[in-house]
């Protein structure tokens, strides 16, 4: 079959392979001399690859939209390594940070640490100071029963003596505070005032005053004394003592709710004062 049979048959039915092949090297060797010979053909096969393949301006225009998206690309790529370049910074400032914070809380953990050890110092030191206070009230214990002691000698002498002799009464008291609980008695004139005896026990002073009998100002005069000796000795005065030979119950009572001690004999005596 020749080409030209090959061609009118082409609208019939496909091509074979070999007739294509046939078509092909026929078209590839005539075709410059058709296109030179016939101008209007010319046109067909422009319009032919027109439509097959894109033109030049429009490969062009192609061309510059790869172009744009290759520079959009780029820059969006660079706009991301940029952000994420701002992101690392921004992370390793927070590292930073924390490291820093890492830092403070090693200081305050270091801080703490130095808290406790004061802490348990302290706590040392008031168990030392809870010991010290325990033996201070077995001390006060002891002074209280040798109070006692002294105000059951006091009620004794008192007693037996009957408080007739005031002057013999002070240097019994005397020897026997001395001599049995190791204090310094003394006399004292202050102010134009007696007193008849001073105990000085341990830093304690203890004032006892002597009277065969109690007058209606005796609660006066044992103020007045109180205050006389804070003001001359600058030491108030632990305790005050009224050793008396004759007391009723009341006015005895009175002392004590003022804040006195009172030293009685056994029996009240009901007179007037």
């Amino acid at each position: 079959m020749s080409i030209m049979e090959t061609t009118e048959s082409m609208d019939a039915q496909p091509l074979t392979t070999e007739q294509l092949e046939q078509a092909k090297r026929y078209i590839l060797k005539s075709l410059p001399q058709i296109l030179e010979q016939s101008p209007e053909f010319v046109v067909f096969v422009e319009g032919v690859v027109a439509e097959k393949f894109p033109r030049r301006d429009e490969f062009a225009r192609l061309l510059d939209q790869v172009e744009a998206h290759r520079r959009e690309t780029q820059e969006y790529k660079r706009e991301t390594d940029e952000r994420f370049d701002r992101i690392d910074n921004r992370f390793d400032k927070v590292d930073e940070r924390l490291d820093r914070m890492d830092d403070r809380f090693d200081k305050v953990d270091e801080r703490l640490d130095r808290m406790d050890d004061r802490f348990d110092k302290m706590d040392d030191r008031f168990d030392k100071m809870d010991d010290r206070f325990d033996k201070m009230d077995d001390r006060f214990d002891k002074m209280d029963d040798r109070f006692d002691a002294l105000e059951l000698t006091l009620a004794r002498l008192g007693s037996r003596w009957g408080i007739h002799s005031e002057d013999l009464f002070r240097k019994t008291m005397k020897s026997v505070l001395e001599e049995s609980f190791e204090a310094t008695v003394e006399e004292k004139n202050l102010q134009g005032e007696q007193f008849d005896l001073v105990v000085m026990k341990n830093g304690d002073h203890i004032l006892i005053e002597i009277a065969a009998s109690v007058r209606r100002n005796i609660l006066e005069r044992l103020e007045r004394k109180k205050n006389i000796y804070t003001s001359e000795v600058g030491i108030a005065p632990a305790r005050i003592i009224l050793a008396v030979g004759t007391i009723n119950s009341r006015s005895a009572q009175i002392i004590r709710d003022a804040g006195f001690d009172v030293v009685e004999p056994d029996d009240d005596f009901y007179g007037e004062e």
